[in-house]
């Protein structure tokens, strides 16, 4: 399969986790990071000049967690593609962002191919989100 080039913005405030996730999507020759921040205020402080093509939220930080970061980019970009990520699986939740323009939805369990294949559908415009989600309107 050949992957569409991605650059990449991520915001997680378990430095732990989004180091993790950094070191994984090195394999991924075709994602070029941009940006990582440890709350959506800081991210958007470092992307707003800049966009990327993806933008990969955490749903729970201080300061501005990713449902107010994902609004605020929204209401100014609403083609941005953002990609939440979780714990946290509610489909009442999950349904509600996808209805404000969130493109995906990945629960922080997943694989690393599985991110991959999220990365490739939110940057393509695709909506996405983990297989684990039962969505109705989806």
């Amino acid at each position: 399969m050949e992957y569409q080039p991605i650059t990449l913005a991520i915001a997680d405030d378990h430095n732990l986790f989004r180091k993790g996730v950094l070191e994984l999507l090195k394999a991924f020759d075709e994602i070029t990071l941009v940006a990582d921040a440890s709350n959506g205020s800081e991210l958007l402080e470092k992307i707003e000049s800049n966009l990327p093509d993806v933008i990969m939220l955490d749903l729970e930080m201080p300061e501005m967690d990713g449902v107010a970061t994902s609004r605020y980019l929204l209401s100014k970009y609403p083609d941005v593609n953002i990609l939440i990520m979780s714990t946290y699986g509610d489909e009442a939740l999950v349904e509600s962002l996808l209805d404000e323009g969130v493109k995906g939805y990945l629960l922080k369990n997943s694989e690393p191919e599985e991110l991959r294949k999220a990365l490739q559908a939110v940057k393509a415009g695709n909506g996405y989100f983990s297989s684990g989600i039962k969505i109705e309107s989806f």
